[in-house]
């Protein structure tokens, strides 16, 4: 008994790289008789996702668990690990930065944010991207071409988005209001923004931030040197991560790092070459918007 992972990620066009953080598929198979995957995937952005051929499956966010995933699916940003549990086929999607979302859709994202809903119900245009991904169509063209078709119809979205992202990963940003400094947006008006574009408050934000620079930097640190690790990543002292661990994974670090994880495993370090960055949460936004002239 035994069962067989593929990960593949694959950049956007040049022009898309404001709005998408990537594209990526999962090929899972189990033999018969053999346990379900178990797997887990980080605190993100939004995300679009299509199940091909794929035996039913769940995820699990805190209290929340979506059970079946719909085949073709939206995930909103979460502020929790998600916990899966998978049987064979193949998943392909891509995520959206918060320009994406605010240039693609719009309208309150807190709304679906830690909620996985059918797709039909955010972009119900885009559906019809199952059927071609289905009959074997190249997941980077039909997303690229669907995209740049919809951002031609639309207005360009604030570049105080883009400096607000870039702003939470920064380890020197602690505060709120240095959110907002040099855009005229007081705090109330980076709450709105957040919260729009982002999902969240901006508190929340932070520390999430905080928590997934940690997490990334004790992956590759000796377990003698996490102390040091944590605090370049921000945090005062080492209990105070370990209790951020309880907030966004759910369990304790040590419980969390003995996890299997083959698929996020393989996701983070794929992630890191392909597209700059080990999760979609720390991921910096490039390039430029399609021409309109």
């Amino acid at each position: 008994m035994s069962s067989a992972i593929a990960v593949e990620f694959w950049l956007p066009d040049p022009a898309l790289r404001r709005y998408v953080s990537g594209y990526h598929r999962y090929v899972l198979q189990r033999d018969a008789g053999a346990e379900p995957f178990r797997d887990v995937f980080f605190p993100s952005w939004a995300n679009i996702r299509f199940s091909l051929n794929a035996e039913p499956w769940s995820v699990a966010l805190d209290r929340r668990r979506f059970d079946p995933v719909p085949d073709s699916a939206f995930f909103g940003p979460s502020s929790h690990a998600g916990y899966v549990t998978a049987g064979s086929g193949t998943l392909v999607g891509l995520g959206l930065t918060p320009a994406g979302w605010a240039q693609l859709h719009g309208g309150d994202l807190s709304r679906l944010a830690d909620r996985v809903v059918a797709l039909e119900d955010v972009f119900p245009a885009w559906c019809a991207m199952h059927g071609r991904l289905a009959s074997g169509e190249r997941p980077a063209t039909v997303f690229d071409a669907l995209l740049m078709e919809a951002l031609e119809r639309t207005m360009p979205a604030s570049a105080a988005i883009e400096t607000v992202l870039a702003r939470l990963l920064d380890p020197a940003v602690e505060k709120v209001a240095d959110l907002g400094e040099g855009l005229g947006l007081n705090g109330r008006r980076v709450a709105r923004l957040t919260r729009t574009c982002f999902g969240f408050t901006p508190k929340l934000l932070l520390r999430r931030a905080r928590f997934l620079r940690a997490l990334d930097a004790i992956r590759t640190t000796d377990r003698g040197y996490w102390t040091r690790a944590i605090q370049e990543a921000g945090y005062w002292d080492g209990s105070h991560f370990l209790r951020d661990c309880h907030l966004f994974l759910g369990r304790s670090l040590g419980e969390f790092m003995d996890m299997d994880r083959p698929i996020n495993r393989a996701s983070m370090r794929l992630r890191n070459e392909i597209l700059g960055a080990t999760m979609q949460s720390l991921h910096r936004p490039s390039g430029e918007g399609p021409d309109r002239t």
